[in-house]
């Protein structure tokens, strides 16, 4: 593995891009939800946005960029996210695994 002078591998550039990637995206994408659900988006408790920011970064992950970059957020509706944020909290309770969270996810992004 080829350090730089840092002692900083490539893989661990690679990787800290892809976070900020990810996390510059959800960023992007929360802020049209909240755009979208306007005064419905005022509503949501604290671990429902952080469940929400889990789920739609473990989706993210699983669909990549261009993917993600095609799903349609104004038409996303209060029902949706409340499923998203459902869907986060059984993956960040270990009832169901990760992968099969972000699964989940990402297809209902991709059926709006």
């Amino acid at each position: 593995m080829h350090q730089n002078d840092n002692g900083i591998s490539e893989e661990q550039v690679g990787a800290s891009s892809f976070n900020l990637r990810k996390s510059a995206a959800v960023e992007k994408s929360l802020a049209r939800i909240r755009n979208t659900l306007g005064k419905e988006w005022q509503n949501l408790q604290d671990d429902e946005l952080s469940s929400l920011d889990w789920i739609l970064k473990e989706a993210w992950t699983r669909m990549g960029f261009y993917a993600w970059d095609k799903i349609n957020l104004a038409a996303i509706t209060m029902q949706s996210v409340d499923e998203l944020i459902e869907i986060g909290r059984r993956g960040r309770a270990d009832k169901i695994s990760s992968a099969t969270a972000a699964t989940e996810a990402a297809q209902k992004l991709k059926e709006l």
